[in-house]
């Protein structure tokens, strides 16, 4: 595999890992919205970390012990990301946007990044998806190995930036009513994701 052929290889796995809507997209365009472009593509960037972690163990030949430990920790995981998520959540529902000072007063780049790394890896489904879409890409050569690292990363990123910007400007064009039922939709689908990951996690039905 060249190094090219490896790149995009990469690229479209990332895409096909990024681009599905789910609680890193949910928290990115909630972010977006309320705290801005930044805020938005920070939390992206924490997902895309994580999932670049999760590549890099994948080509390296590490899958088959990720699969593992994630089976034996798969209920403390599920458990943890359905807190996490429902703590977001409440948050989220509890706060109104305002144009005038959300951004001045939202969360930082720093708390947005380190809050979405912390969701992505308390998240069983994306190495569990991660490692369906790679057993080609185990061990390959170094070269190729870090072409494929690469292009997840690079896809990844673009999606984010697209994402938060595209948000960003439509921010700008909405109303406040708008967006804070845009705001409260996001919270409660990233409640109902938790509830979902709670059941999951005591095997639950519902």
């Amino acid at each position: 595999m060249s190094g090219m052929s490896a790149f995009l290889s990469g690229a479209i796995i990332g895409l096909a890992i990024t681009i599905p809507v789910g609680p890193m997209s949910l928290l990115c365009i909630q972010r977006a919205l309320k705290f801005g472009a930044l805020a938005g593509f920070t939390t992206g960037l924490g997902a895309a970390t994580v999932l670049v972690v999760y590549t890099t163990c994948a080509v390296m030949g590490f899958g088959p012990l990720i699969v593992k430990a994630m089976d034996h920790s798969h209920t403390v995981l599920s458990a943890l990301s359905a807190c996490l998520l429902l703590w977001l959540s409440a948050r989220i529902l509890r706060r109104t946007i305002s144009l005038a000072g959300s951004i001045a007063e939202g969360c930082g780049a720093l708390s947005s990044y380190c809050s979405a790394v912390a969701c992505a890896l308390f998240n069983p489904l994306m190495p569990a998806l991660l490692m369906t879409m790679l057993p080609t890409l185990a061990a390959p050569e170094p070269t190729a190995a870090s072409s494929v690292i690469a292009g997840v990363f690079a896809a990844s990123v673009t999606w984010w930036l697209i994402v938060s910007g595209g948000v960003a400007v439509l921010r700008s064009r909405l109303s406040i009513t708008v967006l804070n039922v845009i705001n409260k939709a996001s919270g409660l689908m990233l409640a109902a994701l938790g509830l979902l990951m709670a059941a999951n996690a005591f095997n639950l039905g519902f």
